[in-house]
């Protein structure tokens, strides 16, 4: 064998070793990359149980103070949000007000690279039972399906949910205080009789635009599931 020979057999032996290794070290870069993500996942649920924990133990705060007590509890940078209705449980004639702290999904970064779901914080006006226990008051409190507080948002809640009857009923309330507000408040304040007089007279269609639906919901028949 020459020299030469000799050379060139080690040079494809080294050249074999070293793509091993080079594979080698990639797995091992993988590998790490691989249990950081594990870990960033696990630190993740790890945080996410924990925020969990603090805002469950605060189903209802009715001071700054257990406000605040809660907020420490949270990180600075979680985002902060107000629902946008107040909510109470139908049919309850005597309630009280409080305030329902509640985690929810938000998205940060929409339509970017950086786009991610992170937890945030919303605080929901609820009316709950009054005179009850906390238990009792907390257990309506955190309900998901409690619907909104006023007419309308309430029979918007009714009627997507397929809820013809109750849905209708508040419309009907609804159209009462449009006939209200348009046949008292407004055409007390017009300047000429004959705009007054006209408000009046749209206000009572309304109101028997009312009384039709009123009586809708008692006679409609909804779609059987």
């Amino acid at each position: 064998m020459s020299t030469t020979d000799l050379i060139d057999g080690m040079a494809v032996v080294t050249a074999y070793y070293e793509d091993r290794i080079t594979e080698a070290e990639t797995e091992v870069e993988a590998a790490r990359a691989a249990l950081a993500a594990a870990e960033s996942r696990d630190a993740h649920t790890e945080e996410r149980s924990r925020l969990r924990a603090a805002v469950a133990a605060a189903p209802m705060v009715d001071s700054v103070g257990e406000l605040r007590a809660l907020l420490e509890q949270l990180p600075d940078e979680m985002p902060l949000s107000l629902d946008d209705h107040h909510r109470a449980l139908p049919g309850e004639p005597d309630q009280v007000h409080t305030i329902h702290p509640r985690l929810v999904a938000t998205v940060s970064g929409l339509a970017t690279e950086a786009e991610r779901t992170q937890p945030g914080l919303m605080l929901t006006q609820v009316y709950v039972p009054f005179p009850a226990e906390d238990e009792e008051q907390a257990a309506v409190a955190t309900r998901d399906d409690l619907p909104a507080y006023g007419e309308l948002p309430r029979a918007a809640y009714h009627l997507e949910r397929g809820d013809l009857r109750a849905g209708l009923k508040d419309v009907a309330e609804v159209l009462e205080e449009v006939a209200h507000l348009v046949g008292e408040v407004a055409a007390d304040y017009t300047e000429h009789d004959e705009d007054g007089a006209q408000l009046r007279v749209e206000a009572k269609r309304i109101t028997h635009s009312a009384e039709r639906v009123g009586k809708l919901a008692d006679e409609v028949e909804e779609v059987a599931e």
